[in-house]
């Protein structure tokens, strides 16, 4: 089979809808495999952490485990800022990769000894989660170029999608067979595996298509360099707020979903229609949820987000997350059906893993390497961390002072996703303006 043979059966099938340039397909096939490994290992670990901690704990107690990740990261995130000037981007994601394999073996052994750790992980799991993905983020957008990263991101985001689909495909099997200690030695062996493609990547994007790898810039040394970053631009302080609040959001919509599996399970206990343990129902239930997330995620990822991108432009494909999030929790506040409320979840969810993803991911393709690591580090993160910590703090005073009841947190959401959605077009209108001034820059120096 000729290369041109080859490139063309890549693009009707993975390539679909997607403009690939020759000598490309390597280094974005490594780049989706990597990606593919890593929510893999995800959504191994995701339903291990409900059967922790809905076994030891309760919804509540699931929301305030929430709220303490966003603690650690305040320790984390500028350790994480100091060493990634230190090392090029794929030795720092090899290291990252490997203290993380050897965390989760030790949380395995932990459990496994009889020590109580669903709190522990589960906090440690949710900085995790940002973290890895985060870093696989800004060794990508260092990788490629601006141009080149609009076209192929979506290719390697699909990688994410189907990834995840597998992952919880595989963990709604394995929960029958595998405890949660299983399950995280499963992680930690397809984390390790991550590392293998990534390399390839590392060596295979084209120059035609690459950005600038090197080391990041050494002018800052405080710790606290990406705070400042974050704070110092506006486009990085939307940004890092509009990730807050659309996190915010969505935890808010997870405690909602977790309260009403609860219920569910303590009705059914009580007629005799449910006949097993709280942690098998509870790994059953999240085993089939995010299967459906995940596929619809793939299905979105794989025939519309490239297209829509290329057809309605990209600030269209960046609020249409926020505005179908407005609109279906408006529409429940108006009608509160709960039992539709999981599959509105489950829309979310899957435009939050494609889509919203992708588009998000994208935004940092126009700033330079040190915000690319050290902003993405505050924003991804400690952003989606603080949105936790916010919404602890919600369900705290509606549950304890206001005593409302779980749906009646609905309402709050609604206004809470509409205040995302004017942030998003906040940053589509400085990304236009930033865009603007970097032409205006290379044509003056062209001119020059």
């Amino acid at each position: 089979m000729t290369d041109t043979t080859r490139q063309g059966w890549l693009k009707r099938t993975l390539f679909l809808g997607v403009e690939l340039r020759p000598g490309e397909a390597i280094g974005v096939l490594a780049m989706f495999a990597s990606l593919f490994l890593i929510l893999l290992t995800a959504y191994l670990l995701k339903p291990a952490r409900e059967m922790l901690i809905l076994t030891e704990g309760t919804a509540e107690i699931r929301s305030y485990a929430v709220a303490l990740q966003a603690l650690l990261l305040l320790v984390f995130i500028p350790l994480y800022s100091k060493f990634s000037r230190r090392f090029d981007s794929y030795r720092y994601m090899q290291i990252v990769t490997a203290v993380c394999v050897v965390t989760l073996l030790g949380f395995a052994a932990a459990g496994k000894s009889g020590m109580s750790i669903s709190v522990v992980y589960f906090v440690w799991l949710g900085a995790y989660s940002v973290m890895i993905i985060a870093q696989f983020w800004a060794f990508a957008s260092e990788l490629y170029s601006r141009e080149a990263g609009e076209r192929l991101f979506v290719i390697v985001a699909l990688g994410a999608s189907l990834g995840a689909w597998v992952g919880s495909a595989m963990s709604r099997e394995l929960v029958n067979y595998l405890d949660a200690y299983g399950l995280m030695i499963a992680g930690a062996i397809t984390l390790a595996l991550s590392a293998v493609p990534a390399k390839r990547a590392g060596v295979s994007v084209p120059e035609a298509s690459r950005g600038d790898t090197g080391r990041a810039e050494t002018a800052q040394t405080s710790i606290f360099a990406g705070f400042q970053l974050v704070i110092s631009r506006r486009y990085l302080l939307l940004m890092a707020a509009f990730v807050i609040m659309l996190n915010l959001v969505n935890t808010t919509g997870e405690y909602l979903l977790s309260a009403i599996l609860e219920d569910l399970y303590a009705q059914g206990s009580a007629a005799g229609t449910i006949d097993v343990d709280k942690g098998t129902y509870v790994g059953r239930f999240y085993g089939g949820f995010y299967f459906l997330v995940n596929l619809f995620g793939v299905l979105i990822q794989y025939f519309i987000v490239s297209r829509l991108i290329r057809y309605a432009g990209f600030s269209f494909a960046f609020a249409l997350t926020p505005l179908v999030v407005f609109l279906g929790y408006a529409s429940l506040a108006l009608l509160p059906i709960v039992g539709w409320f999981r599959y509105f979840k489950v829309v979310e969810n899957s435009l939050d893993y494609s889509l919203q993803n992708t588009a998000r991911q994208m935004l940092y393709l126009p700033l330079s390497r040190q915000e690319k690591y050290e902003a993405r580090a505050v924003i991804d993160p400690f952003g989606q961390r603080i949105g936790d910590l916010l919404q602890a703090g919600l369900i705290f005073l509606g549950l304890h002072v206001l005593g409302w009841a779980a749906t009646e947190f609905i309402p709050l959401a609604m206004i809470m996703a509409a205040g995302t959605l004017t942030l998003a077009l906040l940053i589509i209108r400085e990304r236009n303006r930033l865009l603007a001034e970097q032409q205006g820059r290379a044509e003056t120096e062209e001119g020059d």
